[in-house]
C-alpha cells in the first residue's frame, strides 16, 4: 500500500483484504470525529515505526565577502516507536446469529462493526491520553505522555486566564499540527485488522454460574496494531485546567505557542470545553443572541470529541 501525506484510517483500514467501501461501511469513525480527519500512515516496518524529530534547526547569517561564517546543522533524533495490539475480539450465541434475518454472516458482521466502533473510540482515548489517567496503560504513548506537553512549565503547555482549581474536575484543549511529519495515527501491517473469516465454536459459559451453564457461541478473534507518531516540539499544543471559563482568547494564546509558519490546523476539545467557548462568545455579543456553535478559529477546525475527559487532575 502506498504512502500518501494526508491519509486517514477511513482510507487505510482494512479487514483481512478487504476495505471499507467493499464492506459497505461508512460510519465507522462517527464516535472518532478526530481520528475521522487525523493524518494516518501505515508503519515503516510491519509492527514497528521509524521516524526523524527535528530537535534543532539549522543557522543562517549575513557575512562580509571572504570572512568565515560558523554555521549550525539543523539536529534530528531517531524516533523508534514499537505499536501496541488492540484487540476486539468477540463472542456471540449462535442462536443470535442464526436467528438474524440476513443469516449468520449478517449477524457478525453487524457485531464487527459494532466491535470497530468501540475500538476507533478506544483509539482516539489513546491518542489523547496514551498511559495518562484516561488511556489504556497497556497502549501506546498519547499527547499527554510526551514530554513537550506533560507538566504546566512545558513549552507547549499553558493554562486558561480562568485556571480551574478543583481535583479531577478539569478537562483540556488540544491544538494540534499533523501531517506527514507531524502528528499522526500509525497503523500496523498495512493498516489491515485481522479478523478470523471462519468463527470458532466455544462453549461459553455465563458470569453468573460459570461452571453449572453453557450455551454454543461463535468467537471471533479481531486485532490489529497502533501507535501515534508525535513529530517535533511544534506539533502539538495542550491548553489545560480548564474548568469553569475558555474564551477565544485563550485559543489565540495556544496558537501563539506555535512559530507562524507551522500553525496548528486541528483543534480538539469536548462538549463542555465547546459550551464553555461558546458561552464567552455569547458574552461578548453585540446583538444579545446566542452565539453559534464554535466550528473554527481562524480558518482552523475546532473538532469535539468524547474522547477527551472532564475528569483531569489539575495539571501541575
Amino acid at each position: 500500500m502506498a504512502e500518501t501525506s494526508y491519509n486517514t484510517l477511513n482510507g487505510l483500514i482494512q479487514f483481512n483484504n478487504k476495505n471499507l467501501a467493499d464492506l459497505n461501511i461508512s460510519d465507522l469513525l462517527d464516535d472518532a470525529p478526530v481520528l475521522k480527519i487525523l493524518t494516518a500512515k501505515v508503519a515503516s516496518n510491519g509492527t514497528e515505526h521509524k521516524y526523524l524529530k527535528v530537535t534543532g534547526a539549522s543557522s543562517a547569517a549575513f557575512r562580509a565577502a571572504l570572512a568565515g561564517l560558523s554555521k549550525t546543522a539543523s539536529k534530528d533524533t531517531l524516533v523508534t516507536d514499537t505499536l501496541n495490539i488492540v484487540d476486539g475480539s468477540f463472542d456471540t450465541d449462535i442462536a443470535l446469529a442464526d436467528a438474524y434475518k440476513g443469516g449468520r454472516d449478517a449477524w457478525l458482521q453487524l457485531e464487527l462493526v459494532r466491535t470497530m466502533r468501540q475500538i476507533m473510540f478506544v483509539l482516539e482515548t489513546q491518542v489523547f491520553y496514551g498511559n495518562a489517567t484516561g488511556g489504556d496503560g497497556n497502549g501506546p504513548d498519547g499527547l499527554s505522555d510526551n514530554a513537550y506537553l506533560d507538566a504546566i512549565d512545558d513549552a507547549m503547555v499553558m493554562e486558561p486566564a480562568t485556571v480551574g482549581s478543583t481535583g479531577t474536575s478539569q478537562t483540556s484543549v488540544f491544538l494540534i499540527r499533523h501531517g506527514d511529519n507531524d502528528v499522526a495515527a500509525i497503523l500496523g501491517n498495512d493498516g489491515k485488522f485481522v479478523v478470523e473469516d471462519e468463527p470458532t465454536i466455544i462453549q461459553k459459559y455465563p458470569q453468573a454460574d460459570a461452571t453449572s451453564t453453557s450455551y454454543p457461541a461463535l468467537y471471533v478473534p479481531v486485532t490489529g496494531y497502533f501507535g501515534l507518531q508525535y513529530g517535533g516540539a511544534y506539533s502539538a499544543a495542550r491548553i489545560c485546567n480548564i474548568e469553569t471559563a475558555l474564551t477565544d482568547d485563550d485559543l489565540y494564546n495556544g496558537l501563539a505557542l506555535f512559530p507562524a509558519g507551522r500553525q496548528p490546523n486541528l483543534i480538539a476539545m469536548n462538549r463542555k470545553a465547546l459550551a464553555l467557548l461558546r458561552a464567552s462568545r455569547t458574552s461578548v455579543n453585540q446583538t444579545g443572541a446566542p452565539a453559534p456553535r464554535p466550528t473554527e478559529l481562524e480558518g482552523i477546525p475546532i473538532v469535539t470529541t468524547d474522547a477527551i475527559i472532564n475528569t483531569e487532575e489539575v495539571e501541575t
